[in-house]
């Protein structure tokens, strides 16, 4: 009897110790998350001027795009376009090793950076190109979305101002989290171009595509050169080339891979539908020269010029 009552002893104060070795390291954990950890309201100053007071632990990007001020991103925030470069002058900490590689010694201490990567941590003093406060973004209404080849749509959508843009310029569509079966994708021909509305639809039904289905977790953005003209007004045109998986050929079909998830969620929608667009962006302008210029396009490619 005073054995068990000894063990019962043992095992009771063996789990209080363990319970209170968790306890401290939990707690411990908490207060080293909450030293190292951004939390707060943090000051950035951009281009010398303008102060803005934000929330830390966000990417640069992010943060500047809460604030309305859209850095170019046509990689979504993945680090790999490097159109989001900045130059970060106090308080971005060390380049990260996913910085490194796009910039020479001379501008990594010239403070070169992409926001994408960069945390907001503490108070930051930044530069951004003057152009980039000129960008906006809106909410956009589709007005038509035909196909004029088989797998490149001519979709255009109208926007509630007008966006002062140079031809060759592009803008950013937003793809929301969603679901797109192949199968409910309407691609009616362009009348004006084309005789029948199912010309299209043979080459669909011999490569297979009906059964294909995209799936996007995450709200992204994808870039996408305007094929209409600034005075056309508030209608932007865009010509998008559906992206399929790869080919299997020892398989012959398509492999098990995710379409392609701008292409396929722009294909998708219809008249009437509403899409986020932000632009204008773009540094692929023709400039005023006696010299001879030779463009070279092909497919969706021909929209910028």
């Amino acid at each position: 009897m005073i054995l068990a009552a000894g063990t019962t002893g043992t095992i009771l104060a063996t789990v209080a110790a363990f319970l209170l070795i968790v306890l401290l390291l939990v707690t411990l954990l908490l207060v080293v998350k909450q030293k190292l950890s951004p939390s707060g309201p943090v000051t950035i100053t951009i281009n010398g001027e303008k102060k803005i007071e934000v929330g830390s632990g966000s990417t640069l990007l992010t943060t500047l795009g809460n604030e309305k001020i859209f850095l170019p991103s046509a990689c979504g925030g993945g680090g790999s376009c490097i159109q989001c470069e900045c130059h970060v002058l106090e308080g971005g900490g060390e380049a990260l090793p996913t910085e490194v590689p796009h910039f020479t010694k001379k501008e990594l201490k010239a403070g070169a950076r992409l926001a994408c990567q960069v945390k907001v941590k503490q108070d930051m003093n930044i530069t951004i190109p003057e152009e980039v406060f000129g960008i906006k973004k809106w909410e956009a209404t589709v007005v038509r979305n035909y196909n004029v080849a088989s797998f490149i749509k001519e979709f255009v959508v109208e926007i509630p101002e007008d966006m002062n843009y140079k031809a060759g310029g592009y803008i950013q569509i937003e793809i929301p989290p969603c679901t797109v079966n192949y199968k409910d994708i309407d691609i009616t021909a362009h009348p004006e171009e084309h005789e029948t509305p199912d010309k299209f639809q043979d080459e669909w039904d011999k490569f297979g595509l009906w059964p294909l289905v995209m799936k996007n977790d995450e709200t992204v953005e994808r870039a996408y050169s305007m094929a209409s003209y600034p005075a056309e007004g508030r209608e932007i045109m865009l010509n998008v080339r559906i992206a399929t998986p790869p080919w299997d050929r020892a398989k012959n079909q398509w492999m098990d891979v995710n379409p392609g998830v701008a292409s396929s969620y722009i294909f998708n929608l219809k008249k009437g539908d509403k899409c986020v667009i932000s632009g204008p962006y773009g540094e692929f302008f023709i400039n005023e020269s006696d010299a001879e210029m030779l463009y070279v396009g092909g497919g969706a490619g021909m929209a910028p010029m």
